[in-house]
């Protein structure tokens, strides 16, 4: 019986610890911004948590595609649970990695959207290693360090895999 609550104490530990961080340390998000008409048949929605380096990549790609007949919704990662991935071309999500783990949100838009194609998830973390679950699902995932240098050469690799997307 002793062992049974030290394995039951240690379990709880092990499957609530690693998302624990995101409740206890939550991430400020992007602000809402919309470009082109919403009426183009083409459409890009962008989620992303709020920082100078996620900032600075929403704003490349979406200058890629200002220009060009195609509606692109930014908004922040708490309001995914209220948008359908079905209703873009592509979905890209710009999330932080906390406790060795995805974004809860997106953790939970991935399970209801996860096979679909159409989504792009970027996770960054200190090692750039942090990449959210693949099994079964069909998204397109990297990571990446928020690093200041590398900001241009990941957003023309994101704008590559949007391209593949919606041409």
């Amino acid at each position: 019986m002793k062992y049974g609550k030290w394995t039951c104490l240690f379990s709880f530990f092990l499957l609530f610890g690693c998302a624990a961080p995101h409740y206890f340390w939550p991430q400020k998000d992007i602000g809402f911004k919309e470009t082109n008409p919403q009426t183009v048949e083409k459409r890009i929605l962008i989620a992303s948590r709020d920082s100078a380096f996620k900032r600075e990549l929403v704003d490349r790609i979406t200058a890629a595609y200002s220009n060009r007949p195609i509606y692109i919704r930014t908004t922040g990662i708490e309001s995914l649970s209220n948008e359908n991935a079905n209703d873009y071309s592509a979905v890209v999500l710009i999330t932080t990695c906390m406790g060795w783990t995805v974004d809860v949100e997106v953790e939970k838009f991935l399970t209801r959207y996860g096979h679909l194609s159409s989504i792009i998830v970027l996770t960054t973390s200190n090692g750039g290693d942090v990449l959210p679950d693949m099994e079964t699902r069909k998204i397109d995932a990297i990571s990446s360090a928020s690093v200041t240098d590398r900001v241009q050469p990941l957003a023309q690799k994101m704008i590559a895999k949007i391209n593949r997307l919606i041409e």
